[in-house]
């Protein structure tokens, strides 16, 4: 009889401090996403990418530093995609703003070499 009447209070006393703890409505395992990222580095590769056309009308640029350019311009194109899909390069957009405007830049000291 007695072990009827411990049972119960032992259950009880191991039962408590795992109920005493607080519940925050599932909250804490929610992982927050991070801001979406800017676009300025799109309207610096679509500057950079008709600065390239421009140029190559012009003759400003050989077919060949075109072709170049072209392939950067795609590199960058493809981490800009991956960072408006919240991929691997959305973590660091400030890198890409500033690769996008080194592009810029490369761009247009192509051109102006050959002038």
């Amino acid at each position: 009889m007695l072990m009827r009447v411990i049972l119960p209070i032992l259950l009880l006393a191991i039962a408590a401090p795992a109920s005493a703890q607080i519940w925050d409505g599932g909250r804490s395992a929610v992982r927050e996403m991070p801001a979406a990222p800017s676009a300025s580095f799109d309207r610096d590769l679509n500057d950079a990418n008709r600065s390239i056309r421009d140029g190559r009308r012009r003759g400003d640029l050989s077919r060949a530093e075109a072709r170049t350019l072209r392939a950067e311009s795609a590199m960058i194109e493809r981490l800009a995609k991956q960072a408006r899909a919240g991929g691997p390069a959305w973590a660091n957009t400030t890198a890409l703003d500033e690769r996008a405007r080194a592009f810029g830049a490369q761009v247009a000291a192509a051109r102006a070499r050959r002038r």
